[in-house]
């Protein structure tokens, strides 16, 4: 006999107010997400476009001389294009009415615009027309299928009450779907006179596909997708998809298709290529140009006149077609590396287009830059001794020297200057310089110079020399 525990009359209240919480929790749980099967239903349409159009593909494969045959094939075709034409109005309700998220659980266009609205009589018509040319080939009784149905309770419903009875709107075009399969399933099947034998793939992964070349898989919006695939026998034609939608495919040589593919707008894509009895399901993502940079590799410090340097990070940005701008600097591209140097202080802006069209641009601030570095240079440009010098220049290629002042004081502290109005040391400066006694002071000062595509005036620092 087994052994039983004593609780005290505490413990077990306790214990019924848990498991009442607990009801309770379940019970919240199921009554706040209802309907949520529906979703399933969007992807599930999908699947039978897919196995339609397979089918559709061997019901137009059919030739025959048999009127009565011949009648049936175009009758099911052109059913087939009417059921299409009722998912185009689910379409254009579903756009007009924006029929997503908790939307798609309503049923106001089963309810009353398919069993109760104008599209029952066509609906109707559709199925009574197929039905009239199936009969003129087959003895089979398609009426429990498309007309007469019964439920689980074996209860009779007319198709329009079984089908649209209360359908949400997310079940619509799977319904119209199913109907398409069993009109062209029992064509194909009647008309062909076998079972339908639909192409059997071998799933396989992007590391078993030997037949592709490896591609990228991260695009920059702008790139192009170019897909190579390789084929062991000729005359085997791969067929290749992207989101679900045939793309073109050339043949390069006897045993070698490509596919060049430029996305139109940047997120995820379904790759799906087919070739012989293997099927390969990949994959592959653009991304939207983007202006980024590495603070680690990049020089921020921006000066009027300095080159700054910005480490742009290329995974966002395309191959080609792309192009930096500013009406306040000059960009230079070197690599991943941006040349910036502004030519007027403030906030300025850095464009980046592709193909000259505008995808992202970066604010900057460049200050001023103080008193320019100038240093006294020989003919060739290099900095020389007062002796060798022929002029005053800047060390920086973006100032120049356009006028100074240049004083000699011996030391006696006796003074002399002169003004010199280009950044050459005309004949005047260098008498002076040279009658200077031995220990004499030359001081090159009120230095001015401007920037050589803005034009901004700025002081160069003072030169001073001993004799």
């Amino acid at each position: 006999m087994g052994s039983t525990i004593q609780i005290s009359h505490s413990k077990n209240l306790s214990f019924k107010k848990l498991s009442l919480l607990y009801l309770v929790f379940i019970l919240f749980l199921f009554f706040s997400s209802p309907g949520q099967y529906v979703i399933h239903y969007t992807n599930l349409a999908t699947t039978q476009i897919e196995l339609n159009q397979r089918l559709l593909s061997k019901l137009n494969s059919f030739n025959s001389e048999i009127p009565q045959e011949l009648e049936l094939k175009n009758t099911t075709i052109a059913c087939i294009n009417s059921l299409t034409n009722l998912e185009s109005e689910y379409v254009k309700y579903a756009d007009n009415n924006l029929v997503k998220g908790d939307k798609i659980k309503e049923n106001y266009f089963a309810e009353k615009i398919v069993r109760n609205g104008p599209l029952s009589p066509t609906f109707r018509s559709i199925l009574n027309n197929y039905l009239s040319s199936f009969t003129k080939c087959s003895k089979k009784d398609l009426s429990n299928d498309l007309i007469s149905l019964k439920d689980f309770s074996q209860h009779d419903f007319q198709q329009i009450e079984f089908f649209f009875k209360e359908t949400p709107n997310g079940v619509v075009n799977s319904i119209f779907e199913h109907f398409k399969t069993v009109l062209l399933y029992n064509s194909v099947v009647e008309l062909t006179h076998q079972i339908i034998d639909l192409p059997k793939f071998e799933l396989i992964t992007i590391n078993d596909a030997n037949f592709i070349e490896k591609f990228r898989r991260s695009l920059v919006l702008g790139e192009t997708l170019v897909l190579s695939i390789k084929t062991d026998k000729t005359g085997v034609i791969p067929s290749v998809k992207i989101n679900g939608k045939l793309v073109e495919v050339k043949q390069t040589s006897n045993t070698i298709y490509t596919v060049s593919y430029n996305p139109l707008s940047s997120g995820n894509y379904a790759l799906e290529v087919i070739l012989g009895e293997k099927r390969l399901l990949s994959g592959f993502n653009v991304l939207k140009p983007e202006f980024r940079f590495s603070m680690e590799r990049s020089n921020l410090d921006v000066v009027v006149g300095s080159k700054c340097i910005l480490s742009i990070d290329s995974q966002f940005i395309p191959k080609k077609g792309v192009t930096f701008f500013s009406n306040k600097a000059s960009i230079v591209r070197i690599k991943n590396a941006l040349y910036i140097t502004p030519t007027e202080s403030g906030v300025f802006e850095i464009q980046m287009k592709v193909d000259n069209q505008l995808v992202d641009k970066v604010n900057m601030y460049a200050r001023e830059p103080g008193a320019i570095p100038v240093g006294l240079m020989d003919m060739g440009g290099q900095l020389a001794s007062l002796d060798k010098a022929n002029r005053l220049e800047s060390t920086s290629t973006y100032w120049q020297v356009v006028n100074f002042n240049m004083t000699v004081v011996d030391p006696q502290g006796n003074k002399q200057t002169l003004k010199s109005a280009t950044r050459y040391l005309r004949n005047e400066l260098r008498d002076l310089e040279a009658k200077a006694p031995s220990g004499s002071t030359v001081i090159f000062d009120n230095i001015k110079l401007v920037g050589q595509q803005s034009g901004s005036a700025q002081v160069g620092q003072p030169i001073i020399l001993v004799k």
